[in-house]
């Protein structure tokens, strides 16, 4: 009798656990590497038939010095598809946006640039019920390197691109806020001031507002700097 339970109650959570194969996206195309992230986002509007993947992963190219490890990031966008998600963008790509091919130094075990990728999340900034992906990356060879948050979204044609790049020496990271029925991005790192080097930051540590307002995006205070900005069009 007490087999029997047994039994039974393991059948029964055979058929209601989720299994891997079930809770496992699908893509046409792997993301190289190990995946770190994989962000749903609905990038063309809340609906069943609009649910993007954004996938982070990294490869394993070598050793610095033998000792830690160098990888190679990848960012990836998978449309939504019938059987599987289709990968239509993805970094690095040639035009060499936010991620560089990672390279080996001549005549060193040395890997540049190091880099790093994260996805911070996702939230409604130029259009209600339409998601972007906030993306914060990271390079640097022989100084603290350059850091850079960027908004990544569709445009009418639903091809992924940015949408606004924001870039900061050493370090910069992003949250995403609530504010209205809407989102905005507070971004926070060191502040330079015209020729400050990059040891001595005029102030260590400063934040400010990213946000999208009337068909524009600004940084308020106006510590860190709008390099590249490719609103929708609607």
């Amino acid at each position: 009798m007490v087999r029997r339970h047994i039994s039974i109650a393991l059948l029964l959570s055979l058929l209601t656990a989720p299994t891997a194969a079930a809770t496992r996206a699908h893509f046409d195309k792997q993301p190289p590497g190990t995946i770190v992230q994989d962000t749903i986002a609905y990038l063309s509007g809340e609906a069943m038939n609009s649910r993007w993947h954004v996938v982070t992963s990294k490869k394993l190219i070598g050793s610095q010095m033998g000792k830690e490890p160098a990888f190679q990031w990848y960012v990836s966008f998978y449309a939504p598809a019938q059987d599987a998600g289709k990968l239509v963008f993805q970094l690095p790509n040639r035009d060499g946006l936010l991620l560089s091919r990672v390279k080996k130094a001549h005549g060193a075990q040395l890997y540049f640039p190091r880099q790093s990728a994260r996805i911070v999340g996702v939230g409604e900034f130029e259009r209600p019920g339409v998601q972007q992906i906030v993306l914060q990356t990271r390079e640097s060879a022989a100084d603290c390197g350059v850091s850079d948050v960027t908004v990544f979204g569709t445009n009418n044609q639903m091809q992924i691109g940015p949408h606004v790049h924001v870039g900061n020496s050493c370090e910069l990271q992003a949250r995403i806020l609530k504010q209205g029925d809407g989102n905005v991005i507070q971004l926070s790192g060191p502040y330079y001031k015209g020729n400050a080097p990059l040891c001595c930051p005029t102030k260590p540590r400063v934040t400010a507002i990213l946000s999208y307002r009337n068909g524009n995006w600004t940084v308020k205070p106006s510590y860190f700097i709008i390099s590249a900005s490719m609103a929708e069009h609607h």
